[in-house]
């Protein structure tokens, strides 16, 4: 019997509070024996100064991913659908498509199961706080959007509030934010407009907006809570260790998931739940409004972790982008994705592509945005850096995966994560947690990178002319061998590959007397010497084996063997080769060159450029011995 499946959507699957969620869904589910399928994308404030209209419409576009009616549940917190429309989008997906219980967390339309928290009560009560505990008269308030879900009750509360209290609210007292950390110093300068003084106290509708008064309030020369008290709302971790430590209004985000699953048990049993339903929030009162402590940030070494672990991945994203710059084709995108793969904090990820030939594939219209078959390219894994499994595999979409990939022992849950550039939708990357594994910070700029290195490579194909083009940057123009960035590509290729069992040697060649036959004869004879040991280069490869020209009379070979001893019989060869090149009729000088050769022992970049260096060095003791009369 399948197993069941449980579809959960959701924008921004890094904060605090989707995390939670999703990790306690992925727990309960798990206990019932039913798959998670997590369909995610990025929000619009992911980037707040890189705004485009035609990527936000690609990332909303997951929710046409799916196919509803295999799902035996629908769990979505559409409050994290930031994107104008999104979850008016989704709420008609679902009516049409599904015939599943539909739960959504946070708030949700009257005909769908909902679970929140009181936001006009509990907003109602933090601003009395204020008003009867701290007797203040001059307090500000910093709104999400107006229209987003939860901020007109919030905002609802707060104005409640100040008016029983015969409080009046100023022209300038009510800012609109937008529920994130950049808005501070707008928010700031709403406020202090026509005033001298600060007010009293500046309650936000979340956390992440009340962080960017403290600090905005900071930078000012205002102290937090001496000179203006701030609060939040929401209880993010972020919050608890910011300085100062963050009054807020805090709930369990894994409550609603308990409360969503109660639901459901309640369904599968016969019984008829309520439509809504509410879950309990605490008041945590701490340093920002002074009634309560510091909190420190506990145990050292682990928040030293944290912070390098951060400072890793920050470099990591740096070194993606670089190496997708030398990425020409899919294939050695794909090599790139695998090998930066470990940094999601993932264990396991798909790569799906659409098919290119379907004429879905470029279209505008929104309706069709992933092609009815999709293209499994590549498995990942964390723990295989160097080498990826080639799936090469054609599956219906509304499968998400082969469904092989659904035969496991134990539930599973599954991350779907649109890959996009602007609007053109070019498939989707699947993640595969395991258990407590979730996407970090770092998931936004992997995705983003790799979806703008698959846009180059799709036109790169599409325009004949960028064929030759590659051809020609990665070919040296005097003897059609690879340059050093073919070479640079061809040795990513053949390590991405898996070359496990197989011997690698890497050959360093140096044509011996060019600068005298330059000299002598000319330069135009020296350019035909150089052709002629790359032709000898050439008949001396066999099977993977591959040369590049460096330039100059620097030659290098990479061989690829099953058995030891390749490289003396390519020496061996060549040396043969040369010899008889030397004795043709007509060749004023002998043709000669120096070899040094060495075993690629490991896989990463430090084995290359060791390896190398040894084969150079071996190759100049060659050359010191033919100049001292050797063989």
């Amino acid at each position: 019997m399948a197993r069941k499946k449980i579809g959960l959507f959701m924008s921004e699957i890094t904060q605090f509070f989707q995390a939670s969620c999703g990790k306690a869904v992925i727990d309960l589910a798990s206990l019932r024996d039913a798959d998670v399928i997590i369909f995610a994308s990025f929000g619009s404030y992911s980037s707040p100064y890189g705004r485009s209209l035609l990527s936000e419409i690609a990332k909303k576009n997951i929710i046409y991913l799916p196919d509803f009616s295999k799902l035996d549940a629908v769990i979505a917190l559409p409050n994290s659908f930031d994107i104008q429309g999104m979850d008016k989008e989704f709420f008609d997906l679902v009516r049409a498509n599904a015939a599943c219980p539909v739960i959504c967390l946070q708030s949700g339309p009257e005909d769908f199961y909902t679970i929140s928290v009181e936001n006009k009560e509990t907003m109602y009560s933090m601003t009395r706080h204020f008003i009867d505990e701290h007797h203040f008269t001059d307090i500000c308030y910093m709104s999400g959007p107006f229209d987003h879900k939860d901020s007109p009750a919030r905002l609802e509360g707060f104005k409640s509030a100040m008016q029983e209290s015969g409080l009046v609210i100023g022209e300038n007292s009510i800012y609109e934010g937008n529920y994130w950390m950049n808005r501070g110093a707008d928010a700031m300068d709403f406020f202090m407009k026509g005033r001298i003084n600060y007010p009293q106290a500046i309650i936000c509708a979340n956390d992440y907006m009340a962080i960017s008064i403290t600090e905005e309030l900071r930078s000012r020369g205002q102290r937090v809570p001496q000179d203006v008290c701030v609060c939040g709302f929401d209880g993010i971790r972020e919050g608890e260790y910011a300085r100062p430590s963050l009054t807020t209004v805090s709930f369990r985000p894994e409550r609603f998931a308990e409360v969503a699953f109660e639901i459901l048990d309640d369904i599968e049993s016969g019984k008829t739940p309520a439509r809504e339903h509410t879950v309990p929030s605490e008041f945590i009162f701490r340093a920002s409004c002074g009634c309560g402590c510091q909190v420190l940030s506990g145990n050292i070494g682990e928040t030293y972790r944290r912070l390098t672990y951060k400072e890793n991945l920050l470099r990591e994203s740096g070194r993606i982008s670089s190496d997708y710059q030398s990425a020409p084709d899919l294939d050695s995108v794909l090599s790139v994705a695998n090998y930066y793969f470990r940094t999601l904090g993932c264990s396991t990820g798909y790569f799906c592509y659409c098919d290119e030939n379907d004429p879905k594939f470029f279209s505008v219209e929104q309706e069709f945005p992933f092609t009815d078959k999709m293209h499994l390219l590549q498995v990942m894994n964390a723990d295989r850096r160097q080498r990826a499994e080639y799936a090469n595999e054609f599956f219906d979409r509304r499968d998400i995966l082969p469904e092989r990939f659904f035969d496991t022992e134990d539930p599973c849950a599954y991350i779907v994560l649109p890959l996009f550039y602007k609007n053109k939708i070019y498939g989707y990357l699947v993640l595969k947690p395991e258990t407590d594994e979730w996407p970090n910070e770092s998931a936004y700029n992997y995705i983003s990178t790799l979806s703008s290195a698959i846009e180059n490579c799709y036109y790169q194909k599409q325009f004949g002319e960028f064929a030759d083009i590659k051809k020609m940057s990665r070919t040296d123009e005097l003897t059609g061998l690879y340059n050093r960035r073919g070479f640079e590509h061809e040795l990513q290729k053949l390590l991405s590959r898996g070359t496990d069992g197989r011997i690698i040697n890497l050959v360093s060649i140096d044509m011996d007397n060019l600068k005298m036959i330059n000299d002598v004869h000319g330069h135009a004879e020296g350019d035909e010497a150089i052709r002629k040991l790359a032709e000898i280069l050439s008949g001396c490869l066999e099977g993977d084996d591959f040369c590049a020209r460096f330039g100059g009379d620097e030659f290098t070979a990479v061989l690829v063997s099953d058995e030891p001893g390749r490289a003396d019989e390519f020496a061996a060869r060549l040396r043969q080769l040369t010899a008889q090149a030397s004795d043709e009729p007509g060749r004023p000088y002998e043709l000669r060159a120096s070899i040094g050769t060495s075993l690629l022992r490991g896989r990463d970049t430090n084995d290359i450029v060791s390896s190398m260096k040894e084969a150079d060095d071996r190759m100049y003791q060659d050359k010191r011995e033919h100049k001292q009369g050797g063989t």
